[in-house]
């Protein structure tokens, strides 16, 4: 059976007219029409917040079914791999990862408590994805602060054996000791990090460090996976 078109999907991320007001009339958001400023005022958690709320039905941010097109890596992985999501909004780059990689699973942070429990309630309530020890979201404003220690600790990735490859049953055991925060230091880092339209809603000062952090976090030779608008 013929499939659609893959770049159907690209144009119909965002409703442009509907961003392009909301960015506009909003004093908090409007330092991403003036990249080059000088002096760039600090990610707003409260207009994010304000933001999703005003789009909660799901029908603003569509569900990025060409994800895996897009990024060949993720649908070529067949052993256990850990994803970070960066910025994981109401959770549309999530769901076709999940859907479609069984293998796969996603730490995913946002700087909104609310935004956080309204991905936890689509994911868990999509037919035909088991997220049960395949998604883990947490609160985290991640353009002002470090990612947790949990994700890859300091020790670890000044160990030696960072640079040794460890085989999917290993990782995956090391998964599900999670829940015992007793049993280990970290995960050992995460397999992939995605930015998709992320780094744009960062200011530009502390896109470095945003993206530092996001460095840290992967173990030796894996991908951060980063989609976002033009210049």
């Amino acid at each position: 059976m013929a499939t659609a078109p893959t770049a159907e999907y690209h144009s119909r991320d965002f409703d442009w007219d509907e961003l392009r007001d909301e960015v506009e009339n909003d004093p908090s958001l409007l330092y991403h029409l003036t990249p080059s400023a000088p002096s760039l005022p600090p990610c707003n958690a409260d207009s994010w917040r304000s933001f999703h709320r005003r789009h909660s039905s799901g029908k603003f941010f569509k569900e990025r079914r060409y994800l895996l097109e897009e990024f060949p890596e993720l649908r070529r992985s067949d052993s256990f791999a850990k994803v970070l999501e960066v910025g994981c909004g109401n959770g549309s780059t999530v769901l076709p990862i999940l859907r479609a990689k069984k293998n796969m699973v996603i730490y995913a942070c946002d700087c909104s408590t609310e935004v956080v429990e309204r991905a936890k309630e689509i994911i868990s309530s999509t037919i035909g994805i088991s997220s049960e020890q395949r998604f883990h979201p947490f609160l985290l404003d991640f353009s002002v602060n470090k990612f947790p220690e949990w994700l890859f600790c300091s020790s670890c990735q000044n160990s030696p054996s960072r640079n040794q490859s460890s085989s999917s049953a290993d990782a995956e055991e090391k998964m599900m000791m999670l829940t015992d925060t007793k049993a280990q230091c970290c995960i050992g880092g995460v397999d992939f990090v995605t930015l998709i339209f992320t780094l744009s809603a960062v200011p530009l000062q502390n896109m470095p460090f945003v993206l530092a952090e996001c460095y840290s976090t992967l173990k030796p030779g894996c991908l951060l996976l980063f989609r976002d608008y033009d210049g």
